[in-house]
């Protein structure tokens, strides 16, 4: 039975099989246009990100490094309040 039915599909698609082809072959490089593009705009997401937490890195980098700065400028008595402790 099964065998009669994949004969007579068989004989419907012969005389389509090269559209049939061509039609998956399209369908193939869309599909694998689309996961490419997808890609590529996951890994630009990624590359921005990276970019921006070394850029946000380096801004409190020299922020931390003005305050040390600032900090050995002034004198060291300046620094003693109520709330210091030995």
């Amino acid at each position: 039975m099964i065998q009669l039915l994949l004969a007579r599909a068989g004989l419907m698609f012969a005389g389509h099989g090269l559209k049939i082809g061509l039609a998956v072959g399209l369908l193939a490089m869309v599909v694998t246009w689309d996961r490419g593009r997808l890609r590529q705009a996951e890994q630009r997401g990624i590359q921005t990100e990276r970019a921006s937490v070394i850029q946000r890195g380096e801004i409190n980098a020299r922020k931390a490094q003005a305050a040390r700065d600032s900090v050995e400028r002034i004198p060291a008595d300046r620094l003693r309040d109520r709330h210091f402790r030995d």
